[in-house]
């Protein structure tokens, strides 16, 4: 799978969201191994994100969806 950033700081140790080659979003974060009202399955994790990530990401993946 290759990886395309689409928001996050430039650095790599920080949060992120990327979109794939297949067209799907891979975010990461500070990991959240627990918190009230989260029910995780098996082989998920969940990771926090500041909300100006995510809309960044959001408009990113907006604009990669149009184009197909």
């Amino acid at each position: 799978m290759m990886l395309r950033k689409v928001s996050g700081c430039r650095d790599d140790d920080c949060p992120a969201v990327y979109v794939s080659d297949r067209g799907t979003a891979v975010v990461h974060g500070a990991h959240v191994p627990s918190a009230e009202g989260l029910t995780l399955g098996e082989g998920e994790t969940a990771v926090e994100l500041p909300p100006d990530i995510v809309l960044d990401a959001v408009t990113a993946l907006a604009e990669t969806s149009r184009r197909r």
